[in-house]
């Protein structure tokens, strides 16, 4: 057996109240013959991803969160629709186990979400430029 050590999710097509449910899990190994292996939560144990189950095959899957690290005085920049800016300070930087860091802000209900998704997100913003109005290519 060869630990994963490249995160790939095995795909899963199944019928669930007369529709159709996607579903995946993480691929935890390979085996000696090169079969992918994930968790099978009724055994217990590694099996065949590809084991009676509605398998549909394998896609590369994203690098999973391993630690956060607090926001550190960063800050996102976000551009208002009348030109002006907001700036929130970050709540945190979550780490990949690729080394991948992302900067994480929280909404007024508390939700928690990459900022650089947002479609308004016009940069970061470092400790000490706590206005962030002037443009990405400037010192502000």
């Amino acid at each position: 057996m060869i630990p994963a050590q490249h995160p790939y999710e095995a795909k899963y097509k199944q019928e669930d109240g007369g529709r159709t449910v996607y579903r995946s899990k993480p691929v935890i190994a390979w085996d000696d013959e090169g079969q992918a292996l994930v968790v099978d939560e009724r055994s217990g144990r590694l099996v065949p991803a590809n084991n009676g189950r509605a398998f549909t095959g394998l896609s590369e899957g994203g690098h999973p969160v391993v630690a956060a690290i607090p926001g550190g005085g960063w800050s996102a920049r976000y551009k208002n629709q009348d030109g002006t800016y907001t700036v929130d300070p970050l709540v945190a930087w979550t780490v990949r186990s690729d080394g991948t860091l992302t900067p994480i802000d929280t909404d007024t209900t508390g939700l928690c979400d990459d900022v650089t998704a947002t479609g308004n997100f016009d940069g970061l913003v470092p400790p000490g430029h706590e206005t962030g109005t002037a443009g990405p290519d400037s010192s502000a």
